[in-house]
């Protein structure tokens, strides 16, 4: 085969050529080192911490419903005693709650809740309003409770129904409104739904055994 001599000028070009096209390898793989080195910074830097956390949960608050037991008087007769605990920096002064009752089978009870009052009816629910003083971070102290009306021990007291009150096992109570004594009031969003799902009925007997502690966010401005 025939091949053209190479001329000394063509040479010097070819090899002119050469160093350029090294040369811009060169220049990109160093510009795109340094894009990588900078993405690497970028991505190693942490966006969410601990302190991140924190303030996001800064506004909430608590109060717990540590429980609601029936218990009963030296006579036999049954009444229901709550515990809260008060997780806010404000001492509460007020509550509204709802109480239920159920027999050991999980049945609702449709009880006279306030018997003294004779021309109140039975009902599955009973809401009262009462005063209280419970400090932040404060467990409310152990003493009394809500008095259930058992016909066959409550000699002295008006008859009423069929007593099934004695009947009762477990206890659900569901706070409505808060008071507190900055003069703050709390209204839980939530208690329409609670309402709906426990009261009048039957509640199977492992969820009435672990419904408490029952808490409630209360959140804050």
């Amino acid at each position: 085969m025939n091949t053209k001599r190479m001329t000394i000028i063509t040479f010097l070009s070819a090899c002119l050529i050469v160093f350029a096209t090294a040369g811009l390898f060169a220049t990109s793989a160093i510009t795109s080192t340094d894009s990588r080195t900078g993405d690497t910074l970028t991505i190693n830097d942490p966006k969410t911490t601990t302190s991140d956390f924190a303030a996001d949960k800064k506004g909430v608050m608590t109060i717990i419903h540590e429980s609601a037991d029936i218990l009963h008087y030296e006579d036999g007769a049954p009444y229901i005693h709550d515990i809260l605990t008060n997780n806010t920096d404000s001492a509460i002064t007020e509550t509204q709650y709802c109480m239920l009752a159920y027999n050991e089978n999980g049945s609702p009870l449709k009880i006279y809740w306030n018997f003294v009052d004779s021309s109140t009816e039975s009902s599955f629910e009973n809401v009262v309003r009462t005063k209280t003083n419970i400090l932040p971070n404060q467990t409310e102290r152990y003493c009394g409770g809500w008095s259930l009306y058992d016909g066959e021990i409550m000699e002295d007291f008006p008859k009423v129904g069929s007593g099934e009150a004695n009947q009762a096992a477990y206890s659900l109570l569901c706070l409505k409104q808060v008071i507190f004594e900055d003069g703050t009031v709390w209204n839980n969003s939530d208690y329409e739904n609670w309402f709906k799902t426990y009261a009048g009925k039957e509640i199977a007997i492992d969820e009435l055994q672990n419904y408490y502690p029952y808490e409630y966010e209360i959140e804050s401005d």
